[in-house]
């Protein structure tokens, strides 16, 4: 399961970085990076000599980076529907007549948090893993990046699925 989690993780990663690079393509605040003036107020006030570089690498850094924390947050909410979904079904299947309140949603979300802490973001285990899949193929990555995708459909299906209810 550790390995799971970190693969989608990365999957996650490397989606979250394809869209940003993309657009980037229609980014009309990265214009603004190349007015000489900004360009020079960013150098003598924090030092940055390329904000191009630097707005890319505020959102794709990999410890630190917006995108990064980002995609932490949408791990634990896909694995929150997850166990929510599947609780739901299990819960009209055993007792079709009890109502959920939300204590139930809660603690599945206190759950989530604490799995994805403990098997993915724990003293940064993820970062091992991100150096062991930047080795794979691009075959391999659109592998899992599809199987990924693939499986975060399947949650939103079983999610909503559980929400229609089968009386």
């Amino acid at each position: 399961m550790k390995i799971s989690l970190n693969i989608l993780h990365y999957c996650l990663y490397l989606i979250q970085v394809k869209l940003h690079l993309l657009f980037n393509k229609i980014n009309p605040v990265l214009l603004l990076f190349k007015i000489p003036s900004v360009k020079k107020r960013m150098k003598e006030s924090d030092g940055i000599e390329s904000p191009t570089e630097w707005y890319n690498n505020f959102w794709n850094d990999k410890k630190n980076g917006f995108g990064t924390r980002f995609i932490g947050g949408s791990l634990i909410g896909i694995i929150s529907f997850a166990f929510i979904g599947l609780g739901i079904i299990l819960v009209k299947i055993i007792s079709p007549e009890l109502v959920l309140n939300s204590f139930f949603f809660i603690s599945m979300g206190i759950i989530s948090y604490l799995i994805c802490y403990f098997l993915v973001f724990k003293n940064d285990q993820y970062l091992e893993y991100f150096n062991e899949f930047e080795d794979w193929t691009i075959k391999q990555k659109r592998k899992y990046v599809f199987g990924s995708i693939s499986f975060i459909l399947l949650i939103i299906v079983l999610f909503f699925f559980s929400l229609l209810g089968f009386n």
